[in-house]
């Protein structure tokens, strides 16, 4: 599971990246953007308690990206 976040993480856009790490801090109630960046998501050290949870906000921003990539493309 570790790798598929890694992977939907790596797919996300920066501004995306950066939603997805507030959403993480919000969500596990943690205070560091830049904990959670290299020792969740480069370092691969993801709390199992927390992996299922992580995949569906994960899921959720991705979605979000892709509708708002749409509908820049549909704009032009």
């Amino acid at each position: 599971m570790i790798k598929n976040i890694k992977t939907m993480f790596s797919n996300m856009n920066d501004s995306t990246r950066e939603a997805a790490l507030t959403c993480l801090c919000n969500e596990f109630k943690l205070n560091d953007k830049r904990f959670i960046k290299k020792n969740w998501m480069i370092g691969g050290r993801i709390p199992e308690e927390y992996q299922e949870r992580t995949v569906v906000i994960f899921q959720n921003l991705l979605r979000e990206q892709a509708l708002k990539v749409r509908e820049i493309q549909v704009n032009l």
